[in-house]
């Protein structure tokens, strides 16, 4: 058995865990996790376990109450995680018995800040971007200040701001420093498409709301939240990889989201609800949510994906190692396409991003001689769905 074959005398051990299929929402009644959390939480979780497997001995965590593939390779070590009030202790326990470790972390309530800082603090080499990049993907009022201050195209973005007398106006700050304390006329050179609210920490497309008017998304918006310009165009992911020595980065192929508009209510805020009846804004508008995607998208769009995601990286600082997803807009020509958020982990794309190449994907983390993924499929072939996602894993509840 060679030394780069599983079980061989100098195969890496990798810890691989995903939070929800790895016990972090043990204190959620399984019924109350939705499907489609579930469904692309395990897609994610069986592609790295698979990949990494191939060359790799891997040791994973899981939420006992959930039915995850059994495997029967040794190369595969599943741990069953014990009721507990948060999976950090024990993802610490075992990645201890590995050389470095791959996780995939929500932003949503500082979790991914703290997982990866608790795991490094105990000397988990934890494959995955610097903190100033977790920092920004985990809020994304400083990642929009960040990205207009080094000038990379995003959408105006407004945050409330902390009053400082107590006068019932609120104040607002914007991304743009040209624009802040303005509400209209917007300053960007973009079409308008209504706007966004969203919670600064929020993951992927969750508790995403629309409106058509700036002043009733404004009034909307809680201390927790940021309003922001939706902008005209088709939503693309880029997944970056980068080695864990040398820091050496990969661009995979752009791939196109599939977002949904579905009508919603909107919860209102403290200050809506103290206005007039006929102040307050609507509470009907439309959330977003994530179906899957497609890809590779044409190479006219993969050029100015990765061009735009190219001066993300140059600007971005520190090495970066393990995956880092940049979620972009691609407008109707290169002037309107925008960067909207940094997501510091594995995204969801991965799982249509590995059926585009023969290359095991992983291998670009660690291998020192593996090249650019050659990607032999036709445009926009490969389709993944979330349904589909967790459908694929008949009896994955108890």
């Amino acid at each position: 058995m060679s030394a780069n074959e599983p079980g061989g005398a100098a195969t890496p051990r990798v810890f691989v865990a995903e939070y929800l299929c790895g016990g972090g929402m043990l204190n959620t009644p399984c019924e109350a996790i939705p499907d489609s959390l579930l469904g692309e939480g395990s897609s994610m979780w069986r592609a790295l376990v698979d990949d990494f497997s191939q060359w790799a001995v891997v040791r994973t965590v899981t939420d006992p109450r959930l039915k995850f593939p059994i495997y029967e390779q040794t190369q595969v070590e599943t741990v069953e995680m014990e009721p507990c009030a948060s999976p950090w202790n024990q993802w610490i326990a075992e990645a201890r018995k590995c050389d470095f470790a791959v996780v995939v972390i929500p932003e949503t309530d500082g979790l991914l800040t703290k997982g990866i800082s608790l795991m490094r603090a105990a000397g988990i080499d934890v494959l995955a971007p610097g903190g100033n990049a977790i920092g920004l993907s985990g809020d994304k009022w400083a990642m929009a200040k960040w990205l207009h201050g080094h000038d990379i195209p995003h959408p105006d973005t407004w945050c409330v701001e902390r009053r400082k007398s107590n006068g019932d106006q609120r104040s607002y700050g914007c991304s743009r420093p040209l624009s802040t304390g303005k509400l209209g006329p917007l300053t960007g050179k973009f079409p308008e498409g209504g706007f966004l609210v969203k919670p600064r920490d929020g993951c992927g497309t969750m508790d995403i709301r629309r409106y058509e008017e700036l002043q009733p998304a404004l009034t909307s918006m809680h201390q927790h939240e940021i309003t922001q310009q939706r902008m005209i165009g088709r939503s693309a992911s880029v997944l970056v990889t980068g080695h864990r020595n040398n820091g050496s980065i990969n661009m995979l192929p752009a791939v196109w989201q599939t977002i949904e508009e579905v009508p919603s209510e909107a919860r209102p805020s403290d200050e809506a609800r103290e206005l007039a009846p006929t102040e307050r804004p609507p509470l009907t508008t439309n959330q977003l949510v994530y179906r899957g995607g497609c890809g590779p998208i044409p190479m006219e769009m993969q050029l100015r994906a990765h061009a735009l995601v190219s001066r993300v990286m140059q600007a971005l600082p520190g090495k970066l190692s393990g995956f880092l997803g940049i979620d972009l807009i691609l407008g109707r020509d290169a002037n309107h396409d925008v960067v909207i958020e940094l997501n510091s982990r594995l995204t969801t794309s991965y799982i249509g991003l590995r059926k585009m190449t023969e290359q095991n994907l992983t291998r670009l983390l660690f291998h020192d001689r593996e090249g650019a993924p050659k990607i032999n499929v036709p445009t926009e072939s490969v389709q993944w769905s979330i349904g589909e996602c967790a459908a694929a894993l008949p009896g994955y509840r108890q």
